[in-house]
């Protein structure tokens, strides 16, 4: 009985909607000029049944040649060994961006609405990524909300705040 309320809970919890992150409305994210140069990530990350555990991610990002950005990271997860990353994305001139990332499997979506992005992809190992990036009014901070869900379930979130280097 014990394991199926645990269970149900479980379901619920990650059906669960985000709300939308706090954001300077009378803002508007440009996510090429925000992470174009270094930017730093600092998060927790919260895994289903395990202690959170803390998050850093160094960036820089460059032009492509083609009015995209390029965007490599180096992922520090707890006591884990360092990894890299890579993001490619351009603006479709409609508010949409689409690219790639090492990560993902597929293509990377998002959409921009004044100060918030909503960025969707599929892992390699068919987990779905949801984050929501919400620029505050310091315009060299963003916040950022990740959520990984497989069969409809959360199984990770991550909040981080992001701080343009220079």
């Amino acid at each position: 009985m014990k394991l199926a309320i645990v269970g149900a809970a479980l379901a619920l919890a990650g059906c669960v909607p985000s709300s939308p992150l706090p954001a300077d409305l009378a803002a508007r994210l440009d996510p090429i000029a925000f992470f174009t140069g270094h930017t730093r990530g600092s998060a927790v990350l919260h895994k289903a049944f395990s202690p959170a555990v803390r998050v850093r991610v160094d960036s820089f990002g460059r032009g492509d040649g083609h009015g995209g950005l390029v965007l490599d990271q180096t992922i520090r997860e707890g006591s884990k060994q360092p990894r890299q990353r890579r993001w490619r994305f351009r603006s479709d001139g409609h508010g949409s961006y689409r690219g790639s990332l090492t990560d993902a499997s597929g293509l990377v979506q998002f959409v921009v609405t004044g100060p918030r992005a909503n960025i969707h992809y599929r892992m390699k190992n068919g987990m779905a990524v949801d984050q929501q990036l919400a620029l505050q009014r310091d315009p060299r901070l963003v916040i950022n909300r990740l959520t990984v869900t497989k069969f409809g379930l959360r199984l990770a979130t991550l909040d981080e705040r992001i701080h343009k280097i220079d």
